[in-house]
């Protein structure tokens, strides 16, 4: 309702008073517990007049109507006055515009004096230049010196501060109409350390970076900026850009020192020293120099050329420095080979990265810490390193940043269908290149900046023609579609392989099948997304089961299909097929993990595949003949492949269904529910629950266990496992260790975080299983099957009404209750074969329930599922029909699409790939929105979402002006984690998820891990005599003697090589800039990082890649602790008591990864005991 006013004095003619007036009565007594926000509006006076006019909207109709009730009419109960003039109210002639109204319904009261000093802050900010004589780039040595590598003098700029943008400026303004004008940005979030001081008589400043600044350019004020790969004056040597932009000193035209105190101040930069930094220059990055280092390293073979350019691209040493080593890893070349080398220049690369040295000449003090590394490596060279599985590899890694590229690894990965095909040897060949901002983070939108311009420029060059690491030149090859979201591809380098012949990048597309003239896809050469899709499947890491299937066994059977009224057709079996008994149990046999924990008899009836040109789900059907048949359908073929190919008889595992998954709620399903009519109390009463569960977890080990497994952490290392066989030995609790409790503080904080800012709520009694389909035909519509098979044994049936959900959930409609039928009936076909932790939907109906979840299908993804038997209070009072949208629109070529299309797509899906912020918007407005998740604006987000979803299929993406644009502020919840409190742009939100955030302070549960964990204080072991060690020594010393065993210099050896495995892992996986502060040891052992950040998913990223790695990393040990089958379970223990022994020596010499070494030796330790036992009672 819009609310006339007037009467109002020329002299308080501005919003700020007379919005602090109205406030001060709508929020006032009068209108308890209630904050109404409204739109003010004030008339131009009329000339001569000393009143004007005004108006005000509230969205509220209650809260106006009583307002005019108080205040308004010639008489009011009330009289609101302004300066002493008497204000009048009274109700508008026009109706509130609807915008006005939408603005309101969306946005929560701000308090106005917050918005003035907001307002004044950012006009001192931004009004008051400081003119600068000198800009000097340069580099900060080991001796404290900044070295000017370029600088720029004599030219008009000036040092402003950009207050909204949370930035400093050196700001050189264009010449001429001709030219541009350049800005250098540097981030506050950028900042390592200021210092400003008079140095010679000249006032000067000195920013050291931690990632480089932004370089814009632009020829108009008005224009949006074009982002620059390289500074742009004629002084500086393009090539050094990368490596001089982390330190940036500029001298003022005259003492504004008292100025930039005072202005740093107020745009919170409240770190800044005075102290002197003496200046050099000492050419580190000279043309020249470059230009040499380039011409060595091209020489050398590329793993020791590989490491040499790493040193130098990830900043270890500067280009002086590595030419000075030269000399002395040459010669080491000819005395113990390239592994040798390359192995030695990556461990170098650790220790030299934060040497310091008080001479002018580095090299002397870099050549005697590589030559320390190497007297290390050399005592357990001869040795060799643990033994590889053949599913893994060496991977090479290159990040390509707006100025420089990173390189990292190898590291020992899961391989895929192209890499298996060729010889190791050509393994080196690949290359996995990721596109990120200078932070590590995935590239952000920014309405100031033209990134697709920029996108375009920097990686056209470089997908389209080659990317040159080491001197030697790569091709863009392809993409899977996991690692197309992350904005990371495949290159290669052309190779002769001795089976194949000459291969480069075209090659191998060429040889992966048939894309073209497809009965079944006939136009997919013409859509380049939908063609680089069916090229991923390639690239997907798998597991190669070399499971000889004859052609004879290979079952082509049908969809089954229904079609519509409206001629839309629904595959009920949408990328699921089966495979014999015979077959799953072979297929287990062949990629069971060694070391015993997962029993051979107890295999998997389900695996996600890849097999030849299709994918998909395939699970057990016990009447399919053939004692290792398997049963493809349409819907799973993607591409063709001949079937004289081997490939096609080859079965490659993406996943093996092993066991169930815990459900958990998260903020889409809450929000959701909430709007279904599930009251916000069930939530909160779930989390507490969840919240003394967790804190319950340091009473014991069995609860500390229950709690990992629960979480999904620890895996890598089994550490569920390890402590749960330490409760049989009859340990109840690791009193004394202070670095266990460390592990429980990570996982504590792990957890809470994931409640507060995802409501990653942990359900009991409820689970997340794979969808296959009801090949028989047994179920009838709605109706599913789930068997729970526990990893104690236990097995449940879900019975009655089941609420059945897919992430993401977006639309009313994604939440749908399903009949579960509970135990089969003993002459059913899942009496025979109930296909354990898979949920089974029915073939029949008018539609498929996996489509009403979200558009979910059957090759892979996985349900959540709820009984609601089991949680009433969690029952909706309300459904929807599900969404039902056509399929999006392919974008399509008039030609077969070639990689140059592939290339110009990904480009396109890096800028306009807007999956995450249609998902956070349908949050937002349904948080802000009186309708909820039925808030128009939140449906139309729905229907765009889906458009998403497919884009990476389609090539289709959606039109970022389509989406509603949300109001101010947002709701806390959505304040990233790295912003403190700040009412002006968030507000307290009041539904579920914002109760639910704002209930959590992780503030209390800090894990308080060391700043950089080499620097750490090792924690005091346990005493030897400790109820733990002794209880573990006496089991271990009934199968072996305790005595004289002979130290074994392999295990020795082979944890010297996990240490400097795990660092690299800790550097790669850290979210710091150029990997400056590793992880540490707790997080690696747990699969956490508790480092802060504003793109949780770029963490999320990290940690999957953590875990992939440790879990590679740790089978590499356990395996070769183990041994083969000729070696014997006493020796087995033998070794892995030697190996925690070792660990307790190397921990007390503060030495990386002798705690996640011992955690790892005590679970083999605990492994062969368990074995032993069950020999010795058979």
């Amino acid at each position: 309702m819009e609310i006339f006013m007037r009467n109002i004095p020329i002299k308080f003619h501005n919003e700020y008073d007379l919005k602090v007036t109205l406030a001060k009565h709508l929020h006032g007594s009068n209108f308890p517990n209630i904050k109404a926000n409204f739109h003010l509006d004030l008339f131009p006076p009329e000339n001569g007049k000393r009143w004007c006019l005004g108006a005000f909207t509230l969205a509220d109709l209650h809260v106006a109507e009583r307002f005019l009730e108080i205040y308004g009419g010639p008489r009011p109960r009330h009289i609101i006055d302004i300066g002493g003039y008497r204000i009048f109210f009274e109700p508008s002639r026009h109706l509130p515009h609807p915008e006005v109204l939408e603005l309101l319904s969306r946005s929560r009261w701000v308090d106005p004096a917050d918005e003035l000093e907001q307002l004044k802050r950012y006009e001192k900010l931004s009004s008051t230049p400081l003119p600068i004589k000198i800009v000097q780039f340069g580099w900060i040595c080991r001796d404290r010196v900044f070295s000017i590598e370029g600088e720029e003098r004599n030219r008009l700029c000036n040092l402003t501060f950009a207050p909204e943008r949370h930035e400093v400026h050196i700001t050189f303004p264009r010449a001429s109409i001709q030219t541009n004008t350049h800005v250098i940005a540097i981030r506050h979030s950028s900042i390592s350390s200021v210092s400003a001081h008079t140095s010679a008589g000249q006032a000067t400043v000195c920013f050291q970076l931690v990632i480089p600044p932004l370089l814009l350019r632009r020829k108009f004020d008005k224009m949006p900026f074009y982002r620059m790969s390289g500074l742009p004056f004629q002084s500086l040597n393009p090539r050094a850009t990368s490596f001089i932009s982390l330190a940036i000193r500029i001298v003022f035209v005259r003492n504004d020192l008292p100025k930039f105190f005072d202005l740093a101040r107020t745009a919170g930069l409240l770190q800044i020293q005075s102290y002197q930094i003496a200046t050099e220059r000492r050419k580190l990055f000279a043309g020249s120099q470059l230009d040499r280092v380039d011409c060595e390293v091209r020489a050398l073979e590329w793993g020791v050329a590989f490491q040499l350019e790493a040193l130098l691209r990830n900043l270890d040493l500067d280009a002086t420095e590595l030419l000075g080593i030269l000399p002395r890893v040459k010669s080491l070349l000819e005395e113990h080979g390239n592994s040798y080398v390359a192995n030695l220049l990556k461990t170098f690369a650790g220790q030299v990265r934060n040497l310091s040295c008080n001479k002018k000449n580095t090299v002397e003090a870099v050549s005697a810490c590589l030559d320390e590394c190497h007297h290390e490596l050399m005592k357990q060279a001869s040795l060799g390193s643990p033994p590889v599985e053949e599913i893994l590899y060496q991977s090479f890694h290159v990040t390509l940043t707006p100025t420089t590229m990173f390189l990292a690894g190898p590291f020992l990965e899961k391989s895929n269908r192209v890499i298996r095909r060729y010889q190791k040897a050509h393994q080196e060949s690949f290359l996995r290149v990721d596109f990120r901002e200078e932070d590590g983070l995935q590239y952000r939108d920014d309405r100031d900046v033209n990134r697709r311009a920029f996108i375009r420029n920097r990686l056209e060059p470089i997908l389209k023609d080659r990317l040159v690491v080491a001197g030697r030149e790569f091709e863009f090859l392809a993409y899977s579609q996991s690692a197309l979201r992350e904005h990371s591809v495949w290159f290669c380098r052309p190779f002769t392989d001795n089976e194949i012949g000459e291969m480069n990048a075209a090659k191998i597309i060429q040889s992966l099948g048939t894309f073209d003239g497809l009965a079944y896809d006939p136009e997919l050469m013409h859509c380049p997304a939908r063609y680089a899709a069916r090229l991923s499947q390639a690239f997907t890491a798998t597991e190669t089961a070399t499971v000889k299937v004859d052609n004879k066994d290979i079952k082509r059977i049908n969809d089954i299909q229904v079609v519509t009224r409206r001629k839309v057709k629904y595959l009920f079996t949408d990328g699921s097929g089966n495979i014999s008994e015979d077959l799953a149990r072979e297929i287990w046999s062949v990629i069971r993990p060694k070391g015993g924990y997962l029993s051979a008899e107890d295999f998997p009836r389900a695996y996600q595949i890849r097999f030849g040109g299709s994918k998909g789900m395939v699970s057990v059907d016990y009447k399919l003949n053939g004692s290792k048949a398997i049963a493809i359908r349409p819907s799973m073929v993607k591409f063709d492949v001949p079937e004289t190919d081997d490939r096609t008889t080859q079965i490659e595992i993406a996943r093996a269904i092993l066991g169930p998954t815990p459900y958990h709620l998260n903020r889409p399903l809450i929000t959701i529910l909430e709007g279904l009519g599930v009251r916000v109390e069930e939530f909160e009463h779930l989390q507490a629950q969840a919240v003394i569960e967790t804190r319950k977890a340091t009473n014991s080990l069995h609860d500390a266990a229950a709690l990992l497994d629960a979480h999904g952490l620890g895996t890598s290392f089994r550490l569920a496992a390890v402590l749960r066989n330490l409760e049989k030995l009859g340990v109840q609790t690791l009193q004394g260790d202070l670095f266990y409790d460390q592990l429980l503080r990570v996982s504590v904080y792990h957890i809470l975080r994931d409640l507060k800012n995802n409501a990653r709520i942990p359900i009991p009694n409820a689970w997340t299983l794979v969808g296959v389909a009801d090949t028989h035909g047994f179920l009838q519509e709605k109706e599913i099957f789930a068997c729970i098979k526990q990893s104690d044994g236990e097995v449940i049936y879900l019975e009655g009404q089941v609420l059945v959900s897919r992430s993401p959930c977006i639309h009313p409609g994604d939440v749908q209750v399903a009949i579960a039928i509970g135990r089969p009936p003993e002459d059913s076909p899942f009496a025979k074969e109930p296909l354990p932790n898979t949920v089974v939907f029915s073939i029949k109906g008018k539609r498929p329930l996996p489509s009403c979840l979200g558009g979910g299908d059957l090759d892979g993804d996985v349900y959540n599922l709820l009984p609601l038997a089991l949680h009433k209070h969690l029952t909706p009072l309300r459904y929807f029909e599900p969404a039902d949208y056509a399929a999006a629109e392919r974008k399509k070529l008039n030609r077969p699409s070639t990689m140059k299309d592939v290339a110009d797509f990904i480009m396109e899906y890096i800028v306009s790939d807007v999956i995450g912020i249609i998902a956070t918007s349908w949050l937002v407005i349904a948080d802000q929105s009186q309708f909820g998740i039925q808030d128009r604006a939140c449906l139309r987000l729905a229907r765009l979402h889906s458009d998403a979803v497919d884009y990476p299929k389609t090539g289709n993406a959606v039109n970022i002006g389509d989406l509603p644009r949300l109001k101010f502020p947002k709701p806390d919840w959505n304040a990233p984690e790295t912003v403190e409190q700040d009412p002006v742009n968030y507000y307290q939100s009041q539904s579920a998820i914002g109760k639910l955030y704002r209930a959590i302070d992780l503030n209390q549960h800090d894990p308080s891990l060391a700043t950089n964990p080499l620097d750490d204080t090792p924690l005091p072991l346990p005493s030897n005599d400790t109820e733990f060690l002794e209880v573990v020594r006496r089991r271990v010393s009934q199968f072996i003697p305790l005595d004289d065993i002979p130290a074994n210099g392999l295990i020795e050896r082979y944890f010297s090589w996990f240490s400097d495995e795990l660092l690299h892992i800790a550097s790669e996986c850290s979210l710091s800039h150029r990997h400056s502060k590793p992880l540490h040891e707790a997080e690696l052992i747990i699969g956490t990082i508790t480092q802060k950040t504003s793109q949780p998913r770029m963490r999320k990223n990290n940690m999957s890649k953590l875990r992939e790695l440790t879990e590679s990393l740790v089978r590499r040990i356990r395996w070769a602790l183990e041994g083969d089958e000729s070696k014997s379970t006493q020796d087995y223990l033998r070794d892995s008591w030697l190996a925690w022994n070792l660990s307790f020596g190397d921990c007390e010499r503060k030495k990386f990864g002798a705690r996640a070494w011992g955690w790892i030796a005590l679970g083999g330790v605990l492994d062969a005991i368990q074995t032993l036992e069950e020999d010795r009672n058979d």
